[in-house]
């Protein structure tokens, strides 16, 4: 509870900072199509799908450019099989957006930055299995457009691809190379 509370701190101390008189922002939720990679022998990885919610901001720099941040709360689930069984592994992150964008308009604009993504839960559905050395903060690389259809409303389109060890479930499975394709629908404010 204390990352979060700091998170939260942080970000909007950046949001309402007066030199940000032109701050564009809003609120974003969506789903996200979760994978993951395991090398353990026995063990084998599927896709799973989770949601993310959260708060964004845009702060212009110089002409086009931005940078894009926000607080978000992020689920990362994976289904792990091993022997005949599986089990869901679900790991939930609040993320910290850090992303240059590059606006083409005021309604649409692509971005490249990194997420640092603060591990508050975990937990494995398999049969006495523990998830255990969780990477935190996970620094996932993202690159996504983002558009507005309407004055108020857009979508948020993004891929994630988080290299190495994410984290170890009993039985030594690690799980690593975690990527994500994502949509949120957008809810602007400015």
């Amino acid at each position: 509870m204390k990352k979060l509370a700091l998170s939260f701190l942080v970000v909007s101390g950046l949001f309402s900072s007066a030199a940000f008189a032109d701050l564009n922002y809003g609120l974003e939720f969506g789903v996200r199509s979760q994978s993951g990679d395991t090398d353990a022998a026995g063990f084998n990885t599927e896709s799973l799908t989770g949601m993310q919610f959260g708060a964004f901001g845009i702060l212009p720099i110089a002409g086009p450019w931005n940078v894009r941040t926000g607080l978000l709360y992020t689920q990362r689930p994976l289904t792990v099989k091993t022997g005949g069984s599986d089990g869901k592994v679900e790991m939930n992150y609040v993320d910290i957006p850090v992303n240059i964008m590059y606006k083409f308009e005021d309604y649409a604009g692509v971005y490249l930055g990194v997420n640092l993504a603060i591990n508050m839960d975990k937990k494995c559905g398999l049969n006495n299995c523990t998830v255990s050395d969780v990477t935190s903060p996970l620094i996932p690389l993202v690159i996504g457009a983002s558009f507005k259809f309407s004055p108020n409303f857009g979508l948020n389109v993004y891929f994630e691809s988080a290299s190495g060890k994410v984290a170890t479930i009993t039985g030594g499975a690690e799980l690593k190379n975690y990527r994500a394709a994502g949509a949120n629908l957008l809810v602007t404010f400015d």
